[in-house]
């Protein structure tokens, strides 16, 4: 991977872009923040990550049949979790809100039909932006703005499922893992992620060198409101960053996309 915004829009001329809205191409839009990820990852890791994905999935679709084109990243949202760290640029809900939905109207006006939203930042409240900028922009029987947001957490959202806006995926089902300690942030998947295509964004030497942290489910939520991070996570990660070598990463990325691209062809179907 040459870098962030090779193969998406960002490299393109607006002739190239009308070439993908002739062709009633796919968006896929990369959905992220700014925040620390430890001593050992860079502070963009989500948008990374969220792009790796993005790029994967494109492959899949070309496969079978659909053309796509990726977004500009977004990159500025709500870091409630980390906020207490230096590099965790943390948007007010609102400004979040009104700046994703201006890229999805203007993406409207551009002529795209099909817009999926591919977040990697698991903030509560970058959720609840994203799924009511989802829900706005997704006002009309042409369109098709789409979240994808997986099965077994939408309960916590009061979302079904089955909403115009909304691109249910199944949950993961397989390991990729042998830490005991799971990945909240920053961990071994993160980390192994970002290793395996920017490896210049990863410290490997203090990863290797972390100890591995773990909380209770109760510490673990309290940390994901914020205000306590740093008491919980000094070093501003909870997993065990040093078993990043061990991880199948191309598995867990093939099986994650896999996953969105099934959401995504079966949703694609169903309004058709």
């Amino acid at each position: 991977m040459k870098d962030l915004y090779s193969e998406t829009m960002m490299n393109l001329s607006w002739k190239d872009i009308s070439d993908c809205v002739e062709k009633d191409a796919i968006v896929l839009l990369p959905l992220g923040v700014i925040e620390e990820h430890g001593p050992h990852l860079c502070v963009g890791t989500d948008i990374y990550t969220s792009v790796i994905y993005c790029k994967s999935i494109q492959g899949k679709l070309r496969n079978n049949g659909f053309e796509s084109i990726i977004a500009p990243p977004f990159y500025w949202g709500i870091c409630q979790s980390t906020g207490g760290f230096l590099g965790s640029f943390s948007i007010r809900m609102e400004t979040a809100k009104n700046l994703l939905v201006d890229i999805l109207h203007s993406l409207q006006s551009f002529g795209f039909k099909k817009v999926f939203g591919i977040n990697a930042h698991g903030d509560i409240n970058q959720n609840i932006m994203i799924l009511d900028s989802f829900k706005e922009c997704n006002d009309s029987n042409n369109l098709l703005y789409s979240y994808v947001f997986t099965k077994n957490i939408m309960h916590h959202y009061g979302i079904a499922g089955n909403e115009s806006y909304i691109c249910s995926i199944e949950p993961q089902t397989i390991r990729t893992s042998m830490s005991e300690e799971p990945d909240v942030h920053a961990g071994d998947i993160e980390t192994s992620i970002i290793n395996s295509r920017f490896p210049d964004c990863v410290h490997q030497d203090i990863a290797k060198a972390l100890p591995a942290t773990k909380l209770d489910n109760d510490k673990i939520i309290e940390w994901m409101f914020g205000g306590k991070t740093k008491e919980l996570s000094p070093n501003g990660y909870l997993g065990n960053p040093k078993a990043y070598e061990a991880v199948e990463v191309e598995k867990h990325i093939e099986d994650y996309t896999e996953r969105i691209i099934k959401g995504i062809i079966e949703k694609i179907r169903a309004t058709a």
